[in-house]
């Protein structure tokens, strides 16, 4: 039986907006390090994450050069496919 009266600590997690190429997404379920912070300048097919599933590492990269303007998890995360890492502001 579930108690309605509890209220979850557990955040939702922010999804990447498809459609903004500043958005980096997780490409699928896994724990996820940044390895970039706010301020960082970021080369397009630069790395800025590190996601591991299943015993296997594999580098996120970024589709866009730009200054990084948030990182969107703390420390290593466990994620959704989908969900935000890190927003870029792309150049211009």
């Amino acid at each position: 039986m579930r108690d309605r009266n509890v209220e979850s600590t557990v955040k939702s997690a922010e999804k990447a907006d498809a459609s903004n190429p500043g958005h980096v997404a997780a490409p699928f379920v896994g724990a996820v390090t940044a390895t970039v912070k706010a301020g960082d300048r970021v080369e397009a097919g630069g790395t800025i994450a590190t996601i591991e599933a299943m015993k296997m590492e594999a580098g996120i990269t970024t589709p866009v050069a730009g200054t990084v303007s948030r990182v969107a998890i703390t420390g290593t995360a466990q994620v959704q496919g989908g969900g935000l890492l890190v927003e870029i502001k792309a150049e211009s």
